[in-house]
């Protein structure tokens, strides 16, 4: 194995213009609710529900990787928007879900 570097050659890029300066938002404490925002703002954080939502698909992808299983959402082909499969751990698929059964196994029913 050698330690040979190719030499680096000065690229023809040119720096991206300066953008003009954005204006002050305003204190966090003077904006409007999340929920009345404009569409051209973006709150701080989520909203709680998103947050709690995001806590259950980590717990429940935790708890099937623990059983060495996985899920997939691949694209769908034809008129199927999308597919969802159950793998092992090595990619295997053992079987596919219809997208409208992964709100239940989101909340915990099993996946057989």
């Amino acid at each position: 194995m050698g330690l040979d570097v190719a030499r680096i050659e000065p690229n023809a890029f040119e720096p991206a213009p300066r953008r003009a300066p954005r204006a002050p938002r305003a204190d966090a404490s003077a904006r409007a609710d999340a929920a009345t925002l404009s569409s051209g703002e973006i709150p701080a954080s989520p909203p709680p529900e998103v947050l709690a939502a995001c806590d259950a698909a980590g717990r429940v992808a935790r708890e099937l990787h623990a059983q060495g299983r996985e899920l997939r959402f691949v694209p769908g082909e034809g008129g199927d928007p999308l597919r969802i499969e159950v793998r092992d751990l090595d990619g295997n698929v053992l079987h596919t879900i219809p997208p409208s059964r992964l709100l239940d196994v989101a909340t915990g029913a099993p996946l057989d």
